[in-house]
């Protein structure tokens, strides 16, 4: 396991992210617990993005209805190849997905929703 935010990301207070080194595939699952919705609905996926611009880059944002209170989608890219990345905002709570290789918004789209779910 490798920690993600060491590698030249932004860093986010009281966050850590981890994924495995000289994988060929990935699935990222970051959650924070903010003290209330507009706390949560104050954070801005770029800022959670930039802190995996070390080993992600992400861009391509497109909103996605039906999940959550809201959703954003991004295209990810890593030394691994292309992927997707969510961003899903459900009350206090703020989730975000990246799964590497990956170009099936669809799959995404239905892990995040069962994510959601489980809150």
């Amino acid at each position: 396991m490798t920690n993600l935010s060491s590698s030249g990301g932004a860093q986010i207070p009281g966050a850590c992210f981890y994924g495995s080194s000289g994988s060929q595939s990935a699935v990222i699952v970051f959650a924070q617990v903010y003290p209330d919705a507009s706390t949560a609905d104050a954070v801005s996926p770029d800022q959670i993005a930039a802190a995996l611009s070390g080993q992600y880059g992400v861009s391509n944002a497109k909103a996605v209805k039906g999940i959550g209170d809201k959703a954003f989608e991004y295209t990810a890219t890593s030394s691994a190849g292309g992927g997707m990345a969510i961003f899903v905002f459900k009350a206090n709570v703020v989730l975000m997905i990246i799964v590497s290789p990956s170009t099936d918004s669809a799959k995404v789209e239905a892990l995040a929703r069962t994510a959601v779910s489980r809150f």
